[in-house]
C-alpha cells in the first residue's frame, strides 16, 4: 500500500484523537491523577466478581478496571486482540459499542458506566441484554473526573432494540 499525503494526514489525526481520549494511557501526573478519582461510590453489586474484555493496548480500559477495583469489585480481565469479535459474540448492538465489554451476572455493561447505573440495573432486573455508555464519554469513570452534566446510559438487547435507561 502506498502512503499518500492524504493517508499520512488522515492515520495522524486518528491517532492524535484515540491520544486525546485517553486510550493510549498516558502519565497520570498529566492528567492530575487516575481517571476515575473523583468518580465515589458507597453502593454494593450482589456479584463476587466481574469480567471485563478489553484491548489490551488501551489505557482508558486499565483505568476503569482501576475504578471498579478501588470500589472493591474483584474484576477478570480478558485480553484480546480481536475485541469486535467479542462484540459480535456477545451480540452487542452497534449503538451501544464502547471500547470494553464486561460480564456482570446476567447482564452486560458496555463501556464506562458509573457503578451507580451498574447496581440500578442489579437491583431493577429489567428484561434487556445490558447497559451502555456508548462511545468513551468525557466526564466517565475512566475517562476523567465526574462532569457537571449527567451522564446517559442506555439499556440494549441484542436484537438491536437501544433506549435511554438511566442518568447519573
Amino acid at each position: 500500500m502506498t502512503m499518500t499525503r492524504r493517508r499520512l494526514c488522515s492515520v495522524g489525526a486518528a491517532l492524535a484523537l484515540v491520544g486525546a481520549s485517553g486510550c493510549l494511557g498516558g502519565d497520570e501526573t498529566e492528567t492530575g491523577g487516575s481517571n476515575g478519582d473523583e468518580w465515589t461510590w458507597s453502593g454494593a453489586l450482589p456479584v463476587e466478581s466481574v469480567v471485563q474484555h478489553h484491548d489490551p493496548s488501551c489505557g482508558c480500559c486499565h483505568e476503569y478496571v482501576d475504578y471498579l477495583e478501588r470500589h472493591e469489585i474483584d474484576v477478570q480481565v480478558e485480553s484480546t486482540d480481536n475485541l469486535e469479535a467479542v462484540k459480535r459474540e456477545f451480540g452487542v448492538p452497534e449503538a451501544a459499542m464502547s471500547c470494553h465489554t464486561i460480564e456482570v451476572g446476567d447482564y452486560l455493561v458496555e463501556g464506562h458506566v458509573p457503578l451507580e447505573a451498574i447496581e440500578e440495573l442489579l437491583a431493577d432486573e429489567p428484561a434487556v441484554d445490558g447497559i451502555s455508555a456508548p462511545g468513551m464519554p468525557q466526564y466517565s469513570p475512566g475517562m476523567g473526573p465526574r462532569g457537571d452534566e449527567p451522564l446517559t446510559i442506555y439499556a440494549f438487547e441484542t436484537s438491536g432494540e437501544f433506549s435511554e435507561y438511566t442518568t447519573v
